[in-house]
Parts: C-alpha cells; structure tokens; sequence
C-alpha cells in the first residue's frame, strides 16, 4: 500500500482554470496526468472514491505539482469524481516556481506558434485571392489579344484581295500594252515611212515602252507589298 504523509486535499494542489487552459474547455475534475509504466492500475489500498470503487493510480503532468503521483477515481471522464489523494508531498518550492515557470514558457510557445499558424493561414488565403485576381485579368487580357489578332487577321486578308486584284490589272495593262506595242511595229514594218512618221513612230515607241517600264515598277511595288503582307499573315 503507498503511503503519503500530508493528507492534502485536491483543492490545495490543483492549478486555477486560467492557469490550465484559461477555461475554454471542460476538464477533468482530477490534475492533468502522464502515463508511467511503472505506476499505473488499480491501487490495492483500502481508499474509496466517492462510487465506493478502488483508487486508480496516476501521475500529475501540470503545474507546480508536475511529477508527483495520486490516486483518484477510476471511472470514465464524464463519470469521474473529484476525489484525490496525494501519494507524493508537495515539491520543495523553488522546484515548484521552476515547474511554473516552465509550463509558463510551455504555453508561450504554444499560443506563439498557433498565432504563427493563423498568420500563415491568412497569409496564404490572401495569397490565393490574389492569385484568382490575376488569373481573371490573365484571361481577360488573352481574350482582348485574340481579338486584336482576329481584327488584324481580317484586315490583313481584306488588303491582300486589294492588292492581288490591283496587282492582275496591272499585269494584264502590261500584256495589253506589249500587245498593242507588236501590232504597232508589225503595221510599221509593212508600210514605207517618212521621215516626220519615222519621227512620230519612234516618239510613241518611246511613249509606250516609258508606260510599259512604269507599269512594271508599279507590279514591282505590288509584289513587295504582296509579300510583306504574306509575312504579317504568317507571324
């Protein structure tokens, strides 16, 4: 049978609520405890607790009596009775300071990484917001781009009609002219000439191959356009 020397209560040994848990949850009506292999199971004393059931054996894990060992009621947590018998005097007092003073330290942590955690937590919800923000403007600014594109597609194909029509009328001027240029010089050919006709021929041969090397230079300009056009549409 363990043996204890002070008769302690368990109102003088438990820590307040505030200093446990600062009171948001239901606790137990004994200490906080620990397993110890070495000190665990029904105890064999002649103790009751308050169901007149045989006194359990625990180890406190809280406060200034972190360590010490007690009895206390065996039943389920919502079943539990407050009764407690110390089996370990209380701690010298600047190992129960120390013991304080360490949970202190204990619970700083504690409240400092959870605070940690819900900064995280806002941080990256925040995060997510600004990523679907920019997500939208994304789309929004690929839809106006494709647009844009689709707008200049037509445009482009528009003007590329134009100067392929442009650019067969005048390469039919072209053929009309070189043919109307034989025929002049088949009809010359035949007929005996003057001198003022002689003069008149060569000035209109002159005038035509002027409007023939014209009308070349403007399908030259036409076939650059074509292909610069030709490009734009391939980009």
């Amino acid at each position: 049978m363990p043996s204890w020397n002070d008769g302690e209560s368990s109102q003088d040994s438990l820590l307040s609520d505030f200093d446990y848990g600062h009171g948001l949850s239901p606790r137990k009506p004994i200490p906080e405890t620990t397993l110890d292999p070495e000190f665990t199971g029904y105890d064999d004393c002649d103790l009751r607790c308050n169901h007149d059931m045989p006194m359990y054996k625990f180890v406190c894990f809280e406060g200034e009596n972190t360590g010490r060992r007690f009895l206390a009621c065996g039943c389920k947590d919502e079943e539990m009775c407050d009764k407690v018998e110390w089996v370990d005097g209380p701690w010298p007092p600047p190992l129960q300071r120390s013991l304080v003073k360490l949970w202190a330290m204990h619970d700083e942590e504690r409240d400092s990484r959870i605070h940690g955690n819900v900064e995280y937590v806002t941080k990256n919800y925040q995060l997510t917001l600004q990523k679907k923000e920019l997500e939208k403007k994304n789309m929004e600014l690929h839809k106006q781009v494709g647009n844009a594109l689709e707008y200049v597609s037509e445009i482009t194909s528009h003007d590329l009609e134009l100067e392929v029509a442009k650019r067969e009328k005048a390469e039919q001027e072209v053929i009309s002219l070189r043919e109307e240029k034989k025929r002049l010089e088949h009809e010359l050919a035949k007929r005996p000439k003057t001198d003022d006709e002689c003069s008149t021929s060569k000035e209109e041969k002159k005038k035509l191959e002027y409007y023939v090397a014209e009308l070349l230079k403007l399908s030259h300009a036409h076939k650059d356009k074509m292909k610069k056009i030709v490009e734009i549409c391939g980009e």
